[in-house]
C-alpha cells in the first residue's frame, strides 16, 4: 500500500502546483507549504490511513474561553471541520488534523480532501487571530465531504 500512497502523491503535487513529492522506504511522510501552512502527511501502515496535521494557529492571550468553546462546538459532529478535528494545547497551539481511510482516496479526490483542509485551517485561523466573541464561520460546504463519526 505504501506504493499506493505514493502514486497519490505523485498526482497531488501537480494539482496543487508543488514539486515532485518523494518518499523515504522508511518514512511514509512528507511535509508540503500550502498556503501559509505547514502540512504533514503521513501514510499509516498498521492502519492502513492517511493523516493530514496542520498547526493553525498560536493559542491567543486573549479570548481563550470562546475559542475554546468555539473549538468544541465545531468538532460535536464535525459541522465546522467538515470532518477534520480540532484541537488546543499550550505547547502546539490550535491544530487541525485528520485521517481517512486510503482505499477512500484515489487520483480525482486527494487534492480536494487536502484543499479542503487547508480551507478550514484558513477559516480557523481566522477564528483564532480574532478570538474576541467572533461567532463560528461555516466550513466550505463545496469540498470532498467526509463529515463522519469514526471510531
Amino acid at each position: 500500500m505504501f506504493d499506493v500512497f505514493q502514486s497519490l502523491l505523485s498526482t497531488l503535487a501537480p494539482a496543487l502546483n508543488l514539486p515532485e513529492i518523494t518518499l523515504r522506504e522508511d518514512d511514509p511522510s512528507c511535509l508540503l507549504v500550502l498556503d501559509d501552512f505547514e502540512v504533514s502527511l503521513r501514510y499509516l501502515p498498521g492502519a492502513d490511513m492517511v493523516m493530514l496535521f496542520t498547526v493553525v494557529a498560536p493559542l491567543p492571550e486573549g479570548g481563550r474561553e470562546s475559542l475554546y468553546a468555539g473549538l468544541l462546538d465545531a468538532n460535536t459532529f464535525f459541522h465546522g471541520t467538515q470532518g477534520f478535528t480540532l484541537a488546543a494545547r499550550e505547547d502546539t497551539g490550535v491544530t487541525l488534523q485528520g485521517v481517512m481511510p486510503l482505499r477512500m482516496l484515489d487520483d480525482s479526490n486527494i487534492a480536494v480532501w487536502v484543499q479542503n483542509f487547508v480551507n478550514v485551517a484558513e477559516m480557523w485561523q481566522s477564528r483564532c487571530v480574532n478570538a474576541e466573541a467572533e461567532p463560528v464561520a461555516e466550513a466550505p460546504s463545496d469540498v470532498f465531504m467526509q463529515d463522519m463519526l469514526r471510531v
